[in-house]
This record gives C-alpha cells, sequence and structure tokens, in this order.
C-alpha cells in the first residue's frame, strides 16, 4: 500500500466526483468551468457549465432529436441539481432516460445523482447506460473511472480514462485523472508527471496547484 505524504493526502481528499452537468447528448465541451465542487484542482476539471447547442467541433454521431417535454424537464433538473435539490433531479432525470434513453447527458447526470446519494451501483450502471448512449461520452467515461477508482479497481479506472482519451485526446480531465491514479494509487510517477504536464497543456490557464505537483513530482524524480 502506498504512503501518502501530505501533499498526496490533500489531493486524495480532493478526488471526488463533483456535480457533472452535461448537455442531452453527453458531449464535451470547451466553456467556462463550474466550480461547484469539494476541492479545486479536481473539481474544476470534472465540472462544466451547460450549453443551449451542442459542439460542433467534436466528432459525433448527430444527437437524435428532443421531445420539448424531455427538454423542458432536463432543464428543470440542472436547475435542481444546481440548488441541492437531487431527489426532485433524480425524478426528472428518470422521466427523461425513460422515454428517450438514447440521450447520454441525462444518464450522466443521473449518475451523479445517485453518486450524492451514494447509491453507487446505481451510479455505475447509470454512466455505462450513457456509453451505450454514445460511446463518444467522455464525460460518462471519466465519471465510470472516478467511481471505479474509489472502490479499489485502478485497473479499470485507468482503462476508462484511457477509453475517453483514445475518443476525444484533448480531454483533459481524463489526463488529470491519469495523473493522480498514476501518482497515488499505481506508484507510476514518470506516467503521473506526463499526465500532470499534457493536462496543463490543454489548460487555458495554468493551474498553480497541478503546477507543484508537476515540481514535486520533477524534484522526486529528479528530472
Amino acid at each position: 500500500m502506498l504512503k501518502l505524504s501530505t501533499n498526496s493526502v490533500r489531493r486524495y481528499a480532493g478526488c471526488t466526483c463533483a456535480f457533472l452537468l452535461v448537455l442531452m447528448q453527453g458531449c464535451a465541451t470547451t466553456g467556462i468551468q463550474d466550480s461547484a465542487a469539494s476541492n479545486e484542482a479536481l473539481a474544476e476539471a470534472e465540472s462544466e457549465t451547460i450549453s443551449s447547442r451542442l459542439p460542433t467541433s467534436v466528432a459525433e454521431e448527430p444527437a437524435p432529436p428532443v421531445t420539448r417535454r424531455n427538454l423542458i424537464a432536463f432543464q428543470e433538473a440542472l436547475i435542481a441539481i444546481q440548488e441541492g435539490r437531487v431527489l426532485a433531479a433524480e425524478v426528472l432525470l428518470w422521466e427523461v432516460t425513460a422515454t428517450q434513453p438514447e440521450l447520454a447527458g441525462p444518464w450522466v447526470n443521473l449518475g451523479q445523482v445517485y453518486v450524492s446519494l451514494e447509491r453507487f451501483e446505481d451510479a455505475r450502471q447509470a454512466f455505462k447506460n450513457a456509453i451505450k448512449a454514445n460511446p463518444r461520452s467522455c464525460h460518462a467515461y471519466n465519471q465510470l473511472g472516478v467511481l471505479s477508482r474509489q472502490f479499489g479497481d485502478f485497473r479499470g479506472a485507468e482503462e476508462l480514462y484511457q477509453a475517453c482519451l483514445k475518443q476525444m485526446p484533448e480531454f483533459k480531465d481524463a489526463y488529470l485523472n491519469l495523473g493522480i491514479l498514476y501518482e497515488l494509487y499505481l506508484g507510476k510517477l514518470p506516467e503521473a508527471l506526463a499526465a500532470y504536464r499534457q493536462y496543463q497543456l490543454l489548460s487555458q490557464q495554468p493551474d498553480r496547484k497541478v503546477l507543484g505537483w508537476v515540481m514535486d513530482l520533477e524534484r522526486r524524480l529528479g528530472v
């Protein structure tokens, strides 16, 4: 078992799932990030704002049409999540997923609701349903990876983060999670350093906390 340094303990404490509000199709966005989570670095990496339009820069299958009723229910669910009314959000998201299971975004958000309620198996299934609906949904891979890591499936988490990056190499969140996984759980320090560096390269502005982790690893590795 790895012995964690003081910095590592702080990092470990911040690796809990943040609420991740995604689009109907579960696409990755490149918009301003939302800081509605418990730890600065990982929360900022895992949270994103809502956009009323699907991004056009991501090569994906065309999003299926959304009924007006489901669009309204989905928007109300996002508001409920932001206001902390997770049980109300669960009901609304179930309404959407029951009638249009082909939409990935509602499944991802439903999974996050289940995480907050500590219904982890339901969360796992919701994230899997999101991937089934949209195999290119990096949000779903990333969140399922975080959940797998929390329950000790480190190799499974690694595979999920890598599956995300295979679909979308610019998805910086997965690099941050890979770095944390490699450093704290798998003891693969050179790989962790490379992941942190790639995360910094893809960030619009360098993350000062992650920069500290990079400097710490460079010192420990003598590079």
